[in-house]
């Protein structure tokens, strides 16, 4: 590029002597400093790219935890999406007759979800141990909004002629009780307190349980005192 030069007159010593300075114009100033800052433009764009990856990251990251936080209340005891836990029977004299077992304790599901909820291969315990001291046969099924009882016998276990009697009975001086699913997912938990006879430790519309005087088996709970 050829440049042009400015004739300054100087005043030197030996006599009129002049100083050749460049001219550089205002646009070949500008294609100059282009040039020697060209440099910096990969750079610029690689650190735009690399952010954008680390948003890109992050985003799915973020998206991830809420699934997950998500699926953790999905599985919450006592939440809106499973089969709870919803009365136990420890000591029961009159309040509620088996036809075939009489005065035996006893333990209610409730599917608050308006689907059908399998149980098939789920467990029910009293010792976490030991998750499927009870283990839920193959058709059981809980229709949306409906209750299901389990008849703690003792000493019988299921059978083919009541499948639904579960070998444990309950202890009325208290002990915790325990529905697992068919992955070893603990669904629910209820620590029953020790129980006067006849009464039964029912969970109330806010989720909390109390003791009861009036029980409802296979149907919705009642919280009241003597």
């Amino acid at each position: 590029m050829e440049k042009h030069k400015t004739q300054i007159p100087m005043d030197l010593s030996d006599g009129d002597e002049q100083l050749n300075v460049p001219d550089l114009r205002e646009e070949e100033l500008d294609e100059s400093i282009q040039k020697e800052f060209l440099f910096e433009e990969p750079f610029q764009k690689e650190k735009i790219g690399w952010s954008a990856s680390t948003v890109a990251i992050l985003l799915s990251v973020v998206f991830l935890v809420l699934i997950g936080i998500g699926i953790m209340i999905w599985l919450l005891p006592g939440s809106d999406g499973h089969v709870m836990i919803n009365e136990l029977m420890s000591s029961n004299d009159k309040a509620y007759l088996h036809p075939e077992y009489g005065s035996v304790d006893w333990i209610e599901l409730y599917n608050p979800t308006d689907r059908d909820i399998d149980l098939s291969g789920y467990g029910l315990t009293n010792e976490l141990k030991k998750q499927y001291k009870y283990r839920f046969p193959d058709g059981t099924v809980i229709p949306a909004g409906g209750y299901f009882v389990l008849y703690c016998t003792g000493g019988t276990s299921a059978s083919d002629a009541d499948p639904y009697c579960t070998g444990f009975s309950l202890s009325q001086e208290g002990e915790s009780v325990y529905l697992v699913d068919r992955s070893y997912v603990e669904m629910d938990e209820v620590a029953l307190p020790f129980m006067e006879t006849d009464s039964s430790y029912a969970r109330g519309e806010d989720g909390t349980f109390a003791v009861t005087w009036i029980s409802t088996p296979d149907g919705q709970n009642v919280i009241s005192g003597r």
